[in-house]
């Protein structure tokens, strides 16, 4: 009889033992709980008060940018300090790049018009610059055109406003729409057709490659003795280059220093002698036959090929 008590009233303390304990766990778990919550609810407070605080920060911000800066009238344009190289107008650039008296200079957008500036066929480069408080500055490097194309019609050997096409020594062309006085003088090129090139863009041909080349070469020669009025480049083997004396002179596509060397020889004679050159071919190597303007001295304008032979150095 006492052993069955004994053992009753172990069962009665362990199971009571284990109610205590289940009801510590709870009770410290719904206090983990309410300690979670309590934490992702402070978080959640200071995240919003962080928000309201940055867009409030960010609005000030945006309005006193816009009150110091975009509406100050201390930074309104008042002087485009323009250097246009011949190419545009002052109200031709400002009514391409909107750069209006007035305007705020943070509103003008010069990427984009750095960018319609060079889109134009005579600008080689453009410069944009904001100069603080109210300035602008634009400088503008024109191409230098070197040819005049000889085409048909009324683009023929004079230049037309909008139809002749001009080149620059890199080869790219222009279709300008004023005159300006320089391009009357330009040598006139002819046999080659730009074709469907647009202008602003280079003139990939060979022909044109080389008479560029030779029109460097000669300009190499002082002016009063020699200056271009054409170049036929029509041949594939030669090219004919008329001077402002109306001469012509043959060169071949090789050896342009070696025909040149020979060209200022003939030139050294013409100056000594006094004789003025009608026809040149400076093909030859040796014996160049030349033609020269009749005199009332010579009974004919033709003489025996010269014999250009170089000095030599030696005794």
């Amino acid at each position: 009889m006492t052993k069955r008590r004994t053992q009753g009233n172990h069962r009665k303390g362990g199971s009571s033992s284990a109610r205590h304990h289940l009801l510590e766990v709870n009770v410290r778990s719904a206090s983990l709980h309410r300690q979670r919550r309590r934490k992702a609810g402070g978080l959640l407070w200071k995240a919003f008060i962080f928000l309201v605080a940055t867009s409030l920060l960010i609005w000030g911000a945006s309005m006193g940018v816009k009150k110091f800066f975009f509406q100050n009238p201390d930074y309104s344009l008042h002087h485009l300090d323009a250097t246009l190289d011949g190419v545009l107008t002052r109200e031709e650039l400002v009514s391409l790049t909107g750069f209006e008296e007035g305007k705020n200079i943070f509103l003008l957008d010069l990427d984009q018009a750095q960018q319609k500036l060079e889109a134009i066929p005579e600008v080689r480069s453009a410069s944009l610059e904001r100069l603080w408080p109210d300035t602008i500055k634009v400088e503008l490097k024109r191409r230098i055109p070197v040819f005049l194309f000889a085409g048909a019609g009324d683009a023929g050997e004079s230049f037309v406003s909008g139809k002749s096409f001009l080149c620059d020594q890199a080869g790219f062309l222009m279709q300008p729409t004023r005159l300006d006085p320089e391009f009357l003088n330009l040598p006139l090129l002819r046999g080659i057709d730009p074709g469907d090139t647009k202008p602003g863009s280079r003139l990939e041909n060979d022909r044109l490659d080389y008479a560029l080349a030779l029109a460097d070469a000669l300009s190499e020669l002082p002016e009063v003795n020699f200056k271009i009025r054409s170049i036929d480049v029509s041949k594939e083997y030669a090219a004919v280059v008329t001077d402002s004396e109306n001469a012509q002179y043959t060169f071949g596509n090789n050896d342009l220093p070696g025909q040149m060397e020979r060209l200022r020889e003939l030139v050294a004679h013409c100056q000594e002698s006094g004789r003025q050159i009608s026809t040149a071919n400076l093909m030859l190597t040796r014996n160049t036959p030349v033609t020269f303007v009749p005199t009332p001295e010579t009974a004919s304008g033709k003489i025996a090929p010269v014999p250009l032979v170089k000095k030599s150095r030696h005794k």
